[in-house]
Parts: C-alpha cells; sequence; structure tokens
C-alpha cells in the first residue's frame, strides 16, 4: 500500500505507518488500532513466544516489526519488504526506538516470491508471518513450500488470505474480476478455505489451523474507508483516495459473490532426519551415548 494511502486511511486517528485491511472489533474507528489487532491475531496465531526467531514477511515500515520484539517478546526478528520506500522509512524508525537487551531487528529488501533463493540471516526461523499479503502472491503453492523450508521443525507459519466460499448472489462474480484486477491480487489463487488448508498440508505443514474474519476484515474496512470521507474532504478526488474508495465500494458485491477472509497457520512437520537430529542431540546433553 503506497505511503500516501496509508497516511489518508490514518488521519483522524492515531499516528502511525501500518498499511492493511485492519481488524476491526465493534466500535472501532482508529487504522492504527484496526491494523496493529490483525497483525496480533497472526502473531497469536503463529504463536511467537519470548526468545524465538521470527521472519516477517511483508513487513512494510517497520510497525510489525516493533510488535514481534516489543510485544510478543521475540529476541530476533528480520523484516522482508519489497518496496524500498518501506525498507528505508521502517530502518529509520528502528534507529530511533529503543529495544530490550539482547533484542535483534533488521529489515532486508526482497521480494517475497523470491524467497526460495534470497540469502537470509540465518538458514531457520521459529516462526514466520505474513499479515495482509500473501494473496499477492502467485502461485501460492511455491511460497509455502519456501516458507516451510525456512522454519525449523516444529516452527509455525501464520498468514491471513482472501477466500472464497458459496456466492449469495452469482450475479456479483464480475466484482470479484474488477477487485482482483485493482488490487494486484491473483484470483486464481482466491480459493474456499477448506482448500487453503488442504494446500498447506501438501506443503508440509500439519496441525493447520484456521479462522475466519470476513466481517471483521473485510466489512470493517469498508465501514472505516466509508466514516473516512468527511475527514479527507479535501483530498476525497485526490488518485490516493480512489483506490482505498473504491475497493471500499467493491466489497459489498466481493461479499455478496462470496469473498471472505481468514488468518490461517500451520506447524513445519519435521522430516526424519530432522527428528532424529534432534533426538542425538537430546541424548547427548544428557550424557547418553549416541551413534552418529
Amino acid at each position: 500500500m503506497p505511503t500516501a494511502e496509508r497516511a489518508l486511511l490514518h488521519r483522524g486517528g492515531r499516528s502511525g505507518t501500518w498499511g492493511s485491511l485492519g481488524l476491526w472489533h465493534e466500535g472501532a474507528d482508529d487504522y492504527a488500532e484496526a491494523c496493529e489487532a490483525l497483525a496480533r491475531a497472526v502473531g497469536l496465531a503463529a504463536g511467537i513466544q519470548p526468545g524465538e526467531r521470527v521472519l516477517s514477511i511483508a513487513c512494510g515500515a517497520g510497525d510489525e516489526l516493533l510488535l514481534w520484539a516489543r510485544g510478543f517478546g521475540a529476541a530476533e526478528v528480520c523484516g522482508l519488504e519489497r518496496d524500498t520506500t518501506l525498507v528505508a522509512a521502517a530502518r529509520a524508525r528502528l534507529q530511533r526506538t529503543p529495544l530490550a537487551p539482547g533484542t535483534h531487528v533488521q529489515v532486508l529488501a526482497g521480494d517475497a516470491a523470491q524467497l526460495a533463493t534470497m540469502a537470509l540471516p540465518r538458514r531457520h526461523f521459529d516462526r514466520i508471518v505474513c499479515v495482509d499479503a500473501a494473496y499477492h502472491l502467485s502461485p501460492r503453492e511455491p511460497f509455502l513450500q519456501a516458507v516451510r523450508r525456512l522454519l525449523a521443525p516444529g516452527g509455525r507459519f501464520a498468514y491471513t488470505d482472501l477466500t472464497l466460499g458459496a456466492p449469495r448472489q452469482r450475479a456479483w462474480r464480475w466484482a470479484l474480476q474488477g477487485a482482483a484486477a485493482l488490487t494486484g491480487v491473483p484470483l486464481r489463487d482466491i480459493v474456499p478455505l477448506p482448500a487453503q488448508v488442504a494446500r498447506l498440508r501438501r506443503a508440509g505443514f500439519d496441525d493447520v489451523q484456521s479462522m475466519a474474519l470476513d466481517a471483521m476484515v473485510l466489512d470493517g474496512f469498508a465501514r472505516h474507508v466509508r466514516r473516512q470521507g468527511p475527514r479527507v474532504a479535501r483530498t476525497a478526488l485526490h488518485p490516493d483516495w480512489r483506490r482505498p474508495g473504491l475497493t471500499a465500494r467493491l466489497i459489498g458485491p466481493c461479499r455478496a459473490a462470496g469473498l471472505g477472509y481468514a488468518v490461517l497457520s500451520g506447524r513445519a512437520t519435521p522430516s526424519d532426519t530432522a527428528t532424529a537430529s534432534a533426538e542425538r542431540t537430546a541424548l547427548s546433553s544428557k550424557g547418553t551415548p549416541v551413534s552418529a
């Protein structure tokens, strides 16, 4: 999401550089608060624990990186972002933000679509998260497989994605095509939630969990954009407000056509080799002779 669009969505609320559809609890009217709530839901689904190593894909301008480090207690956070403007903003933000001793946060410029061949600071992470960005990645299967390879055995990946359910009104299917073209979302990768769960399992994840957030995300964002109208009255016709405004108007027809939204997570299934290695390490640490 371009910086100018973010600024307009934030207007009238808490300052920040968050950029997502947000998770809107009843009565919520603060964009930064809603974006943080969505990120927090992903962090909880990933099960981030204090002292862990976290890879944050499409991390934006750094708000979520600080949430993982300060809100969840992650010891090492690596953010990946393809927009170089946001990378610079995130690095500047981190430079002026104090962190707890022993906490390390860094931001790398890179496209998540190239995750399989990217040079990262470490081979494995305990948790990997992707907030409100996975639906831009196509085809989804190679991305999920790359994430699986980057997770330590038993590590967990959590992300949000668009889903497609039974349409209430088939006549609105055209709206899905328009919204996909507007937002750069490959429509072929928007599949029903059960198919998403199956896709995760094929990529090597077990203990797959999902939670539908259709109304709290999609409907909530549309309401917020409508409320923002008077706050950005002087810029309502500006190009930076046209896309959020049009997106909000399309959400209703897209919901009628079956569009939904969910947070999904899965645990990296330990390979036989990884499991055996972990068992040997555990036995060796107890002073028990083990063979190679």
